[in-house]
């Protein structure tokens, strides 16, 4: 339990608010809330007289800072590779994420924006134009998707270590990383609803589409093309909500982000490597011998279901090495 907890748990135990400790303290509630959050420290002065007023020892009040600075220079002796994360790497790391969270979901969105061209290129089938202005349509949409994705690429390339190696953090880091991660879920879980009912919405408008134009008299395609925009707005919601609930994870080691899960993922990584190129060496012999290309995709989601069959064995295969 770290001083942040120490403080919450003993100011809880007096039945005192945090405008009444702050008060014995001589101290702005705002420092109080701070403290509890982990985003300062107080200073000795006021450990001093928070263990009078506690009743307990300066020593349990601040014991795992001084234990985390023992593991620190134990770590440095011992030529430990672990890499010591700050709070200030930790609160440029959420910013950098969230910003390009948004970023990068609104690539994936004008990634499906893309079809609609496509989609609404076929209302005018008689003019020969129409195809190829669709299909530039579509380039320019996809291209502008995947410049979003290269230059938010290279801002989180310096934390992409992270990902893949363990680390551990300074004093403070996790008690922040949980308050903005508590204040945060709300959001998440509201996206996630919102983007379940605009899925619903969408299959919804896909199965309208048999009957309402001949309803309202509109082209089955305007109504295909709206079906995507609601998707695109669901998606996108989903992968803004995933990616920014993904960066607490992965400060706090959780989830897919769990120390032995990397070490797994590690072994693992050069195999699936191997595995794609064996299937796009497959896709491509079997479309150049036979030049059914209008078929050859199959190979690609029956690719991706045997994908996550072999990653699950070798994750259990791996797994169990590790934890011996």
């Amino acid at each position: 339990m770290i001083l942040a907890d120490k403080i919450i748990q003993q100011r809880k135990k007096n039945n005192w608010s945090q405008e009444e400790l702050a008060e014995k303290l001589g101290v702005s509630r705002q420092a109080i809330s701070k403290w509890e959050s982990a985003q300062s420290t107080p200073d000795l002065e006021r450990i001093l007289e928070m263990s009078r007023l506690f009743g307990v020892s300066t020593d349990y009040l601040v014991k795992d800072e001084i234990e985390s600075e023992l593991i620190q220079g134990e770590a440095e002796e011992s030529g430990s590779p672990l890499r010591r994360f700050s709070m200030e790497e930790a609160n440029a790391f959420l910013k950098v994420k969230v910003k390009s969270a948004k970023q990068i979901a609104f690539g994936v969105w004008l990634c499906i924006m893309a079809i609609i061209p496509l989609v609404l290129s076929e209302i005018w089938s008689n003019s020969s134009f129409a195809e190829p202005i669709g299909f530039i349509l579509a380039a320019f949409i996809v291209a502008g998707a995947v410049a979003l994705f290269l230059l938010n690429g290279f801002k989180l390339k310096a934390f992409e270590w992270m990902e893949k190696d363990r680390f551990e953090t300074a004093y403070g880091v996790n008690g922040m990383v949980k308050e903005r991660l508590k204040s945060y879920l709300p959001k998440f879980l509201t996206r996630i609803v919102i983007g379940v009912i605009l899925c619903i919405v969408t299959l919804a408008t896909f199965a309208a589409s048999e009957f309402l134009p001949q309803v309202i008299q509109i082209e089955k395609n305007v109504v295909i093309a709206v079906g995507f925009a609601i998707a695109g707005i669901a998606v996108y919601l989903f992968v803004s909500a995933g990616i920014i609930r993904g960066s607490f994870s992965m400060l706090l080691q959780e989830d897919d982000y769990r120390p032995e899960k990397k070490a797994v993922d590690k072994k693992i990584e050069p195999i699936m490597g191997i595995y794609w190129l064996a299937a796009t060496a497959v896709y491509l012999a079997y479309s150049f011998i036979t030049m059914e290309w209008h078929r050859s995709w199959i190979v690609w989601p029956v690719a991706g279901v045997l994908c996550g069959v072999l990653y699950i064995i070798l994750e259990l295969i791996y797994g169990k090495k590790i934890n011996k």
